[in-house]
């Protein structure tokens, strides 16, 4: 202090002197009195080069006057104080702006080289640089001002680079060597300071990773507190250890943030706590699946809410452990996207499919007879019944291991086609929906679709689960069954079809673009496309597709509608034509002519290499008969031609035989069945236990109706 007195030129009364004094003490680090001891010194001997020595010294007593952590404008701040307090003691206006001027030039270095003082004034400031207790003079800069040490550099390497450090010719003699020296080492110091871009970037996805995982373990508790815990609904099931977990995965989001910044480790460490005693509560609770009742959507999600607890209690804990770096760089961003990527990746692609794996699974209910099928049986019709049963024929489907019939709840069967006895049960508790049944690979599996679930494939043999299809399989229709060819219809643009595999993956797709609607069919390499184009000139088309990959392998103008698949070739209709084509090539390979006088709509079905067509004789016996002819569909020839007793209105079904089956009421409210066997026609009488309404339906060569209590399978 007694430097500085010393100093201080008697100018202008001691008040101001003691003034300036004190503000270069107190709790500061850098800009101490020893600093501005070295700026005196240094000015003693370039007074001589400036036009007011009185401005200069004055000036540099006040450069640093205002200082404070974390401020970058000292300079500035200074110049006002100078502002405020010189007019008091009686100097001139003009020498305080003057002062005021030069005390800002020690905050931007800008001087031109026709000002004197102020080229004195940067001189004797800059010759801290030169002093060999430099390099303590930066480092107590750096820790008081908590400047950034990327923007420090490059102002060092300006003044590296400039042709002089010091603007007069005896300040250059006496310091630019010294100071190049001192900021050469602070440079290297500054090296091994300024962060590596990636530096921290583990620290940062941690971070990101344990707040996200917290967030959505509250969306997840959200979404719990409002599910069901069991299939179906039940009232008196508590909704508190929901709410509870919820609010303890939205205390955990400002948890993990508060720890991670604190390297408060144990703190960061008990949302996984939390999250270990939800998984044990929620999997010892887990309500259990009898076919009546199953797991609710809250089970899994509370799982979620867990498990995603733990996630972020982890990544917390372990952010702690590295070290804390302020200083945000390309590394912590780009670390914390990518935690965000891989988190929302993790929820779509791995717990939300998860969830759903979970919920079918524990929803199902299989109950297994463990009895052989025998499949190999027909009817003879030659009166009585060989079985009655559960059932009713609008939803059943013939396999290679008996007949699957399907009804409320979700419940399948699968029954022994010789005695009627079940061979296996699948349940769902998670819907009421009846669902509608595929055979599918030859009869291996069946597919059963559900309005609220989608698609689930079934080992036809034991009833097992072989599948889920994905939820955006949900809409598809089924084009095709043997092979599998489904498609979407969409209310505007183009129809879509798919080469599906049993899994409900798809090989390819074709969309042949807009305003076209789709109709197809398949043999065993090819699928025969009809396009119906409801937009624009283009006209209906007939496209021959590559079962495999889906590749256009042929395409013909023209409509060909009720299109299946017999004898190798696709068969359809044409203008009032039977048509047979070569699903290779796209060729007509004959043509069959369609009575004119039949009057109702034409029906077709495949029975091996043939195709039953069933219409009206005529418009008089449109109440009264039914035509079935039978077409050989590799030649196109006419097998044979009958009528039948019965409103073509009536159900009927081919067997694999070829027979054609039909009924209807006959002699005051009985059923009466007709068959038609190589053009002959045959009528059965049945018993009061049959019901006409329902029609009749052919499993196989096995013939059944539906009775009062079920199905009936006629001997």
């Amino acid at each position: 202090m007694a430097g500085l007195r010393e100093l201080w030129d008697g100018s202008l009364p001691e008040a101001l002197r003691d003034e300036v004094i004190k503000r270069y003490g107190g709790k500061r680090v850098a800009y101490r009195e020893r600093y501005l001891v070295g700026v005196l010194t240094a000015l003693d001997a370039l007074t001589q080069l400036c036009t007011d020595p009185a401005a200069v010294r004055l000036a540099a007593w006040f450069h640093r006057a205002e200082h404070a952590k974390g401020r970058t404008d000292d300079a500035e701040a200074s110049a006002r104080l100078a502002e405020q307090l010189l007019p008091k003691y009686d100097v001139s206006p003009v020498r305080v702006a003057e002062i005021a001027r030069l005390i800002k030039l020690t905050g931007t270095l800008d001087v031109t080289e026709t000002d004197a003082n102020g080229r004195v004034l940067l001189d004797a400031v800059q010759a801290v640089y030169a002093d060999p207790r430099y390099p303590t003079h930066a480092s107590e800069v750096r820790r008081d001002s908590r400047y950034d040490v990327q923007s420090r550099r490059p102002q060092v390497e300006a003044l590296l680079a400039a042709d002089r450090i010091y603007h007069t010719q005896l300040a250059y003699d006496r310091y630019e060597a010294a100071a190049r020296a001192n900021l050469t080492e602070e440079l290297a110091t500054l090296d091994g300071l300024t962060p590596h871009p990636w530096r921290g970037w583990q620290r940062a996805a941690l971070a990101v990773t344990a707040g996200l995982s917290a967030f959505v373990a509250f969306v997840a508790g959200v979404a719990a507190v409002r599910a069901p815990w069991r299939n179906p609904e039940y009232d008196g099931d508590s909704a508190w250890p929901a709410v509870i977990l919820m609010l303890a995965a939205l205390v955990t989001v400002a948890v993990v943030y508060s720890a991670v910044r604190r390297n408060a480790r144990i703190t960061a460490a008990a949302p996984a706590v939390v999250g270990v005693i939800g998984v044990v509560v929620v999997w010892l609770t887990t309500p259990e699946t009898n076919g009546a009742s199953g797991v609710g959507e809250r089970v899994p999600m509370l799982m979620v809410v867990s498990i995603m607890l733990i996630l972020a209690g982890t990544a917390a804990f372990a952010a702690t452990r590295f070290t804390r770096n302020d200083s945000r760089n390309r590394g912590q961003v780009l670390a914390g996207l990518g935690a965000v990527v891989v988190v929302v990746l993790a929820v779509l692609l791995v717990i939300d499919p998860a969830q759903r794996a979970y919920l079918v699974s524990a929803n199902e209910y299989l109950e297994s007879q463990n009895r052989p099928a025998d499949v190999d049986v027909r009817s003879t019709l030659a009166g009585g019944s060989l079985w009655a049963g559960p059932g009713n024929l609008q939803n059943l489907v013939a396999t290679a291991h008996g007949i699957a019939v399907a009804r409320a709840r979700g419940f399948i069967e699968m029954l022994d086609p010789a005695t009627g006895q079940s061979r296996w049960r699948y349940t769902r508790a998670d819907t009421d929906d009846v669902p509608h049944l595929y055979a599918l690979n030859g009869g291996q599996q069946v597919l059963a679709s559900y309005d609220d679930l989608g698609y689930v494939v079934l080992d036809a043999d034991t009833g097992k689960r072989k599948a889920v299809w994905p939820l955006g399989t949900r809409d598809y229709d089924i084009d095709n069954t043997d092979p599998l060819v489904t498609g979407k219809s969409v209310s505007k643009g183009s129809d879509k079809l798919y080469g599906t595999n049993i899994d409900g993956s798809n090989r390819w797709t074709y969309e042949p673009g807009r305003c076209t609607g789709i109709n197809a069919t398949a043999t065993a390499d090819i699928v025969v496309t009809q396009l119906d184009h409801s937009c624009g000139s283009d006209a209906d088309q007939l496209v021959g597709l590559d079962l495999k990959n889906g590749k256009k392998l042929w395409t013909q103008n023209g409509s060909l509608t009720d299109l299946t698949a017999a004898g190798g070739l696709v068969v359809g209709v044409q203008a009032e034509t039977l048509v047979g084509v070569d699903p290779r090539s796209g060729e007509i390979k004959w043509r069959s002519e369609i009575p004119n006088e039949w009057a109702c709509p034409l029906k077709t079905e495949a029975s091996g290499n043939r195709v039953v067509l069933i219409s009206c004789p005529s418009e008089a016996q449109k109440l009264t008969d039914t035509v079935v002819r039978i077409v050989d569909a590799g030649s196109g020839q006419v097998v044979s031609t009958a009528s039948v007793k019965f409103r073509f209105d009536q159900r009927y079904a081919v067997t694999a035989a070829g027979v054609v089956v039909a009924m209807g009421p006959y002699n005051g409210g009985l059923c009466r069945l007709a068959t038609v066997t190589e053009g002959v026609v045959a009528y059965h009488d049945l018993d009061r236990s049959v019901s006409c309404g329902y029609g009749v339906v052919a499993a196989g060569n096995l013939v059944l109706v539906s009775g009062d209590d079920g199905l009936i399978a006629l001997r």
